[in-house]
């Protein structure tokens, strides 16, 4: 039963990041990428299953460049070049996604965590509960909205669920005090600086004695030998780095929960681009294209090559009747096929083309 009151906002942009590097560089016979698109599938239609919530949001960066640059010219300076073979894939998620019905929020200058804060805010102004799904700790503030935060700890099943009174027991802080955790330490997978010398674990003893990073520097006369001179020294960039680690709550959108409605998905979009991507096991789990419940069964379809062509040709030219679906590339909805799918009476085949001769040897039989 759905929850009416459940607000699912995903962090697209860690979430797909983190399915890439958690599986073999997976393709399709044509040569797409598709081990990011899969993983990421996969968390999505689990977590839509076990929380059932009635509101879906997915939010992404849009750009590289935000207002944290601004202020911090080397912000994520250190963060290497985004694979192609995961870049290309992006598109991919947002053509699933829009089959998924599933609202993508993105706007110019802000990261997607500050999306996230920005929804999950308004959502409890709605009256909605906010969870939020990421691979990035940073969404560990937020749970004081309040918002629990299912995170990613390792790949893409092994997950950990934060609620305030749990981020106290497992880091003794509190949301607002991992903002300041972060002042201190820094986080080098961000480029925020931190203050020198200052790690994990006396960070986290500084706040546990002296609450905040404000009171840290009003107790600095308290604090003695290197350390006191590291945070004199760093005191300006401490407080930078709270700042850009800080989550932005109020970013301009035109917040309406019934954008963000949960829907039914376009089975048939869905259904064509799980076959090109060749996500054989969820085509499974679709529902008949007659509109039934039961679920596809594995033998009432073939993947086959076009090596595999020649062998099925007098089936189809016996049979009483074919229904020929074009399958196109995700890149390209209108000019190109990446392939066919041919229902026939008793079984359903997809057929993938390498290049246009392929196309036209198929299309001499129909």
């Amino acid at each position: 039963m759905t929850d009416n009151s459940k607000f699912l906002i995903l962090d697209g942009s860690s979430l797909v990041y983190r399915a890439f590097f958690a599986l073999p560089l997976l393709q399709t016979k044509q040569g797409l990428y598709t081990n990011a698109v899969y993983g990421f599938t996969t968390m999505l239609l689990k977590v839509l299953e076990d929380e059932k919530p009635a509101y879906v949001a997915v939010a992404f960066d849009k750009s590289k460049k935000t207002f944290r640059h601004k202020k911090y010219s080397e912000y994520k300076g250190r963060r290497e070049k985004t694979p192609q073979e995961l870049s290309e894939q992006f598109s991919r998620v947002r053509d699933l996604l829009a089959a998924l019905q599933i609202t993508v929020v993105e706007t110019e200058g802000y990261e997607a965590d500050d999306l996230i804060g920005t929804l999950a805010v308004s959502a409890q102004k709605s009256q909605l509960r906010p969870v939020i799904v990421s691979g990035d700790a940073d969404v560990f503030q937020l749970v004081d909205t309040p918002a629990d935060v299912i995170f990613t700890r390792r790949g893409i099943t092994q997950v950990e669920r934060y609620n305030a009174e749990e981020l106290q027991r497992k880091y003794g802080l509190t949301a607002k005090q991992f903002i300041d955790y972060k002042g201190l330490k820094g986080d080098s997978s961000d480029n925020i600086p931190g203050v020198p010398g200052v790690g994990e674990k006396t960070a986290l003893k500084l706040l546990a004695e002296f609450g905040t990073l404000e009171g840290v520097y009003e107790h600095l006369d308290e604090i003695k030998g290197k350390l006191r001179t590291n945070l004199a020294d760093n005191r300006e960039q401490a407080f930078l780095s709270k700042e850009l680690a800080t989550i932005i709550t109020d970013v301009p959108l035109d917040f309406m929960p019934e954008h963000y409605a949960r829907q039914e998905p376009q089975l048939e979009r869905l259904r064509k681009i799980y076959a090109q991507l060749e996500f054989n096991s969820l085509l499974d789990k679709l529902p008949q294209a007659d509109g039934g419940q039961d679920d596809i069964k594995s033998e009432t379809y073939r993947q086959l090559t076009m090596a595999e062509w020649d062998e099925i040709t007098s089936s189809i030219r016996q049979a009483a009747a074919v229904a020929v679906y074009p399958l196109p590339t995700l890149a390209s909805w209108q000019d190109e096929l990446s392939g066919l799918a041919l229902a026939m009476e008793t079984e359903t085949i997809f057929l993938s083309f390498q290049d246009k001769q392929d196309a036209a040897r198929v299309f001499a039989v129909l």
